[in-house]
């Protein structure tokens, strides 16, 4: 019978842990929030981008099958460009400890 600890880890795996596993746990919570940051910047980004889009389209008059290009190009770089700027205010709120 193999005794284990309090949080049900066995005392030899206990002992093979290394030190610096509390800043490996840290650095995918970090990159968790990071990803997370682009995702929800994606979203709101192309929603943001899709009604603009669509705004713009309909404002500058232009003509068939080019307003669906348009949405789709104004939809895309808005999501990309919200997407970077949270994924980098992730990336610096990250470092930060409180």
């Amino acid at each position: 019978m193999v005794a284990t600890g309090e949080d049900g880890v066995t005392a030899a795996a206990a002992r093979s842990r290394s030190p610096d596993w509390k800043t490996m746990v840290r650095s995918d919570n970090c990159l968790a929030r990071i990803g997370a940051g682009v995702a929800i910047g994606g979203a709101v980004g192309g929603a943001v981008g899709a009604c603009y889009g669509t705004f713009e389209a309909f404002r500058y008059r232009i003509p068939g099958l080019l307003k669906i290009r348009y949405i789709g190009q104004t939809t895309v770089g808005s999501a990309a460009i919200f997407g970077l700027f949270l994924g980098a205010g992730s990336l610096i709120h990250c470092g930060k400890s409180y």
